[in-house]
């Protein structure tokens, strides 16, 4: 086993990085621990994949460089192990393949729910791998994270969060691209209870969708959030979007519910957008395209969610009366650093102004990404770059600062 200690050595990098390097080339292995060293870094050298995930667990890297050729295992296998044991570390993929083999490996790294600096192609100079490793240098090292010690909540438990207050709208700001200026907000589920997040939605929201409880819970979040906005927002033309899933448009049972609550709040039904996740999921037989249409026939709108993600989006486009967009966040994300990814975006936005829609990219999460929307012609964008989701307070003195 190759020595883990490398020599002190003061740099602006050196505080708590620890490369860990995986790679069949004891050369190349030789090479980016002497870049390492240059840097203030320490590292270590693993030349098969045994080795490495016995130093994962051992040395608690704070990086993980990863070639994605190697022989006995690949960098895929090794990103797929890396995310069952809920690795900590930032992850730096490099190889000598096709850039397209690179940014699919880094879906895959994200889709695994690894925190990933970025790709390097073979050979890398000394500067680009201090880049990277500037990335996640304030995070934590790696730790192995145990399931859960709490049980999933039941169905019951759910019915009495919802009937108790526990279950309620926090805010997300969308902004127009072109200037900036606030458009409205989305309302998305939260689970709280004394201000400590009981559960994510990703735990809540499948199980309402199981239990029956899926219309229950969007007539709560659009009540509440309605509330918000009439209390408000009264003066102001700013939007609410509610997610809407595919089972609660089987009939019109939750749409007359939003809409009554319009009235009850004296807010104006094209004040709202009902975003259609899972769309699809619609059974074209179920009365779906019946209760949309009725939808935009009481004035509001209707947003396609996560489009772009699966062939059923163009069906469901061509389908049903959407008047917006929603560019699914995984094009979003790598829009600065992959041509697909601008090419499709490109082709959403043009045929968005073919069909008289409008396009709101989610997931923006930096001013790049937000400069190239708007040189594009998006219409709007949301995400941790515009604002993070607010509690009701917050939000609106967000919107008064804004």
């Amino acid at each position: 086993m190759t020595d883990l200690r490398s020599e002190p050595l003061e740099h602006p990098l050196a505080s708590g990085l620890r490369l860990l390097i995986l790679d069949d080339d004891p050369l190349v292995g030789g090479t980016v621990r002497q870049m390492a060293a240059s840097i203030g870094a320490e590292s270590a050298y693993c030349g098969t994949a045994a080795e490495f995930f016995t130093q994962v667990a051992d040395w608690s890297p704070s990086h993980i460089l990863l070639d994605l050729v190697m022989p006995g295992v690949d960098g895929v296998e090794v990103i797929q192990r890396l995310g069952e044991i809920s690795c900590q570390a930032t992850l730096i993929i490099v190889s000598g393949v096709d850039r397209r083999v690179l940014d699919a490996a880094q879906r895959s790294a994200k889709q695994h729910r690894l925190s990933l600096a970025g790709a390097l192609s073979k050979p890398f100079s000394r500067g680009a791998l201090a880049t990277l490793l500037e990335t996640g240098n304030a995070k934590p090292k790696l730790q192995l994270i145990p399931a859960s010690s709490k049980s999933s909540p039941s169905g019951d438990e759910l019915a009495n969060a919802l009937a108790q207050g526990e279950i309620g709208p926090v805010f997300q700001p969308k902004v127009r691209c072109n200037d900036g200026s606030l458009i409205g907000y989305e309302a998305l589920a939260r689970w709280t209870r004394d201000e400590t997040d009981i559960c994510g939605p990703d735990t809540f929201v499948p199980l309402a969708e199981r239990t029956g409880q899926a219309a229950r819970l969007t007539e709560v979040i659009a009540d509440r959030s309605l509330a918000w906005l009439g209390s408000h927002f009264a003066a102001q033309p700013h939007t609410i979007a509610i997610n809407i899933p595919a089972q609660c448009l089987k009939d019109d049972h939750s749409v007359r519910a939003i809409a009554e609550a319009c009235s009850r709040y004296n807010v104006a039904p094209e004040r709202v957008v009902l975003e259609v996740t899972e769309s699809g999921a619609i059974d074209p037989d179920s009365g779906a395209l019946d209760v949309l249409t009725r939808a935009r026939l009481m004035g509001m709108k209707l947003s396609i969610d996560d489009f772009g993600v699966g062939y059923s989006s163009l069906v469901q486009l061509a389908r049903m009366p959407f008047s917006e967009i929603k560019i699914d966040r995984s094009f979003v994300a790598e829009l600065c650093h992959s041509c697909e990814a601008q090419a499709i975006i490109a082709a959403i936005i043009g045929m968005s102004d073919g069909l008289g829609m409008t396009t709101v990219a989610e997931g923006v999460e930096d001013l790049d990404t937000y400069m190239r929307l708007r040189e594009m012609g998006c219409y709007a964008a949301q995400g941790y770059f515009i604002g993070r989701p607010m509690r009701a307070s917050r939000a609106v003195a967000w919107s008064e600062i804004g």
